[in-house]
């Protein structure tokens, strides 16, 4: 079964409002095993919205509408759908019941333009809504040679369109699939330290394969790989995914860091609390970005016992070098996290430092190639390594934290002897 998603309003349109209902959609109906194929999003036109319905119930088994169906004059998704199957129409009565029997629960009357969301295209089947006034509906829609397409229109008020997609249009997918049900299974491998090139290059044949499908997806110094099969069972699905995903990480190794949710900071908390490890942090040109993401861990994974925030050495000691950016620079400010957290009791403390800068006028559109220094203090070893950056600021300090924290990653493992080197 393939289907279609059609999001209706002007103001995701203009960028006013993320448009989050597609992406929850898509979710479900991957979890069902229908294919989706094409997204679209229309603004509030009649002419236009019945124009992108024809064109998808053209190519389509299933098409989900989103928007449009409230009291107000432009909400017309209605009339598209009856525009878009040439019906007219009609009022329901049971709609209007339901209505009435919310209003009169909050002590009014069904005024004309409320009724309007009444007034469904001839022959369409209601989807009652228990959460709101606006009822969902579907329409079968004949086409030559085939299965007869099914156009769904639900509210586009995220926790309408939720309670009647997981209540009413599932079940309904689901007996429209019948034994021709596919099942889906996917496992997505979080990596880090390996760009999408390198990764591209190590599992080439595995990207080609029909199913399982492979695929990949880059922010800020990680790359997700994702697996996803497709079988007559839960079972066969998982199998032929298992497979795949074991060979992936097989090739890719210790860049490997997660699965599925799995933030990479909590990856690395783990590794620290695996080893009786607690941390020291301080930073510069990530600005507290490293400190925020371990404090938000939940269940007591945040491993931090001493951070900090500085902009120069004058910060931290008396006789510290002019500029921290630098290996000697980040060496000595290692040292002075050590010292610093030498009196925390009962722990094993690593320290982690972390010393940048970035040059704003060296590239276009406020984009910079910056420069980071990362010094890990494991046991008596103090290793310093050097990490370029590029980007705006935001996107630098995530770059830079990612490559900070990779860099603990990897002296914890070679310190245990589960790495050998780098991937």
């Amino acid at each position: 079964m393939n289907a279609e998603l059609i999001t209706t309003g002007t103001e995701i349109l203009l960028g006013e409002i993320v448009d989050t209902n597609a992406a929850w959609m898509a979710r479900r109906l991957k979890e069902l095993g229908v294919n989706l194929y094409y997204k679209t999003t229309v603004g509030d036109n009649l002419e236009r919205i019945a124009a992108v319905m024809r064109q998808a119930l053209g190519r389509s088994d299933v098409v989900l509408v989103s928007g449009g169906l409230g009291p107000t004059v432009d909400d017309v998704t209605r009339d598209a759908a009856a525009l878009a199957t040439d019906r007219q129409l009609v009022l329901h009565q049971g709609s209007l019941e339901h209505m009435e029997t919310i209003f009169a629960r909050w002590g009014r009357s069904v005024q004309d333009n409320n009724r309007r969301q009444a007034f469904l295209p001839d022959g369409a089947i209601p989807i009652y809504n228990p959460v709101g006034t606006a009822p969902g509906f579907a329409v079968e829609v004949a086409r030559n040679g085939t299965h007869p397409a099914l156009l769904i229109c639900l509210p586009g008020v995220p926790r309408e369109m939720m309670h009647l997609m997981q209540n009413s249009v599932e079940p309904m997918l689901a007996e429209r699939l019948g034994a021709d049900r596919v099942y889906l299974s996917t496992r997505t491998l979080r990596t880090v330290g390996l760009g999408e090139s390198v990764i591209d290059q190590r599992i080439d044949d595995l990207m080609h394969l029909s199913n399982p499908t492979v695929g990949l997806a880059a922010h800020f110094g990680q790359v997700d790989v994702r697996v996803t099969g497709r079988a007559g069972s839960p079972a066969n699905a998982q199998s032929m995914t298992d497979e795949v995903a074991d060979e992936v990480r097989r090739r890719l190794g210790f860049a490997v860091y997660g699965e599925g949710d799995q933030l990479f900071e909590a990856a690395v908390a783990g590794l620290l609390r695996e080893r009786g490890f607690t941390l020291a942090l301080l930073e510069s040109n990530t600005g507290g970005e490293l400190a925020e993401r371990f404090h938000s861990l939940l269940n007591g994974q945040d491993p931090l016992v001493w951070d900090k925030v500085i902009r120069s050495a004058f910060e931290l000691a008396d006789g510290g070098p002019d500029e921290i950016v630098s290996q000697a620079g980040a060496r000595w400010v290692a040292e002075q996290v050590r010292l610093a957290v030498a009196s925390v009791p009962d722990s094993d403390v690593v320290t982690l430092a972390v010393c940048g800068t970035s040059d704003s006028a060296a590239g276009p559109y406020g984009a910079y190639r910056g420069e980071t220094f990362v010094a890990v203090g494991l046991g008596d070893a103090l290793t310093v390594k050097r990490i370029d950056v590029g980007g705006v600021d935001e996107l630098a300090r995530r770059w830079s934290g990612n490559g900070a924290l990779n860099e603990l990653r990897l002296r914890l493992m070679t310190a245990s002897g589960s790495a050998p080197g780098t991937p």
